[in-house]
């Protein structure tokens, strides 16, 4: 409860301070696109930024599907463009849904990141139907190597993505997955772990001051390593210090974790 008032009040403090940020600025080498949602029965707004190298190459490039858009689409784009100038992580194409204003984010993050009233299942289901076949037509995606990435909330749907459609993405970053938040949901995991064949590679993380997390999630993690392989599936408890200060640190173990396999 206690994190989720910090988590909140961040918001409510982020919210307030958008009006004081410069008028104009865009993010260097990113498109925008209107996607029309059977699924979900609206419209969806998906930004994509491309990464160094694209429009002078005819290769196909990696593709990270970034969750929490709204606020974490910029780190999410420019930290994976940073580190592709060291090698250890190639560079890739980063695309997320955009929900557009900050109501509109905090309300659909809940819809579309949980369970309630199939919310999840839709979101995974349009993703699947509709938002991956729409960026592989529209750029060149390299098909074998696809990421879901998200923290707390969009970590859990990170999680349950990966075990419950294995063959959607072939790697998972999932940090702070606040499976504690649905107990009842996350019991099922393990099952659909075992159910579900050709799992792609999971990079799991949390801070060492979440022990719910770490708590909620060591039962399913430890049926998914033993499925998967340790040498396809961690998950590594950090000590940065909270739920936020772990979100750098995670962000970038996970990407080099995951494109070393």
């Amino acid at each position: 409860m206690v994190r989720l008032f910090t988590f909140t009040l961040m918001l409510v403090l982020f919210a307030g301070l958008r009006p004081a940020m410069a008028e104009g600025y865009q993010m260097h080498g990113t498109e925008m696109h209107t996607l029309s949602s059977d699924v979900l029965g609206e419209d969806l707004q998906i930004a994509v930024a491309l990464p160094f190298g694209y429009s002078a190459s005819e290769a196909a490039f990696p593709l990270m599907v970034g969750l929490d858009g709204d606020v974490m689409f910029g780190m999410e784009a420019e930290v994976a463009r940073l580190l592709s100038f060291e090698g250890q992580v190639p560079p890739m194409l980063v695309a997320s849904v955009i929900y557009g204003d900050f109501q509109s984010w905090i309300a659909k993050r809940q819809r579309d990141y949980h369970p309630g009233g199939g919310g999840a299942d839709k979101f995974l289901a349009a993703l699947k139907a509709e938002i991956m076949p729409f960026l592989a037509k529209t750029y060149r995606v390299d098909a074998g190597r696809t990421v879901l990435y998200g923290h707390s909330s969009a970590g859990l749907f990170a999680y349950y993505a990966g075990i419950k459609e294995p063959g959607l993405f072939s790697r998972i970053l999932a940090t702070s997955p606040s499976l504690e938040e649905e107990p009842e949901w996350a019991a099922t995991f393990p099952r659909l772990i075992e159910e579900a064949t050709a799992l792609p590679a999971f990079y799991v993380a949390a801070d060492a001051s979440e022990d719910k997390i770490v708590t909620a999630v060591t039962p399913s993690f430890t049926s998914l390593q033993a499925k998967a392989g340790e040498a396809r599936a961690t998950f590594d408890v950090l000590a940065e210090g909270s739920h936020m200060s772990v979100i750098p640190k995670s962000f970038k173990a996970g990407l080099y974790y995951l494109f070393s396999r």
